[in-house]
């Protein structure tokens, strides 16, 4: 893997977010630079832009789903509503979010998840504030099930 071109992307992605606009191009060509692994090059590149995101660290994880929901929207990825939280877990729907915002309404199905980038985003953003390890999966698709939203838990993990 090219860590620079990687990086590059990387910064591109975060100015993009910030500024409201599309990301769509640079996951594509992130893929066809990365590779055929999709989900998992998904993922990974989302976490790692969830980790570069400065956000401040909260020793409190009651207080995870409010900062989450600032950055979600501070970064322009989709309209948040936390469904639950936990100390040891979050879910949440993600609804208008860059995976899927271009291809709600137009008859597209898929039989799994789709937004892997959006599950590792998650992860890497709160683990970035709660400096505890996580992992992110998205547990319904609204391409799988008509809804207007897509679902996400995140999974503290605890030793």
């Amino acid at each position: 893997m090219d860590r620079q071109l990687l990086s590059k992307i990387l910064a591109q992605m975060k100015k993009h977010l910030k500024e409201g606009n599309e990301i769509g191009d640079l996951k594509s060509g992130a893929l066809f630079a990365l590779g055929q692994q999709l989900d998992a090059i998904f993922y990974y590149l989302g976490h790692e832009l969830g980790t570069i995101i400065k956000v401040k660290e909260i020793e409190d994880l009651t207080k995870i789903p409010k900062t989450l929901k600032k950055i979600i929207s501070e970064y322009n990825i989709g309209k948040v509503e936390i469904t639950s939280s936990t100390e040891e877990i979050v879910q949440l729907r993600l609804r208008n979010h860059s995976s899927i915002k271009d291809l709600i309404n137009k008859g597209i199905k898929t039989n799994g998840s789709f937004c892997s980038f959006e599950a590792g985003l998650l992860a890497g953003v709160v683990e970035n504030m709660s400096d505890i390890h996580c992992f992110a999966q998205e547990v319904n698709c609204c391409l799988q099930s008509g809804d207007d939203f897509c679902e996400f838990m995140i999974v503290f993990q605890k030793d």
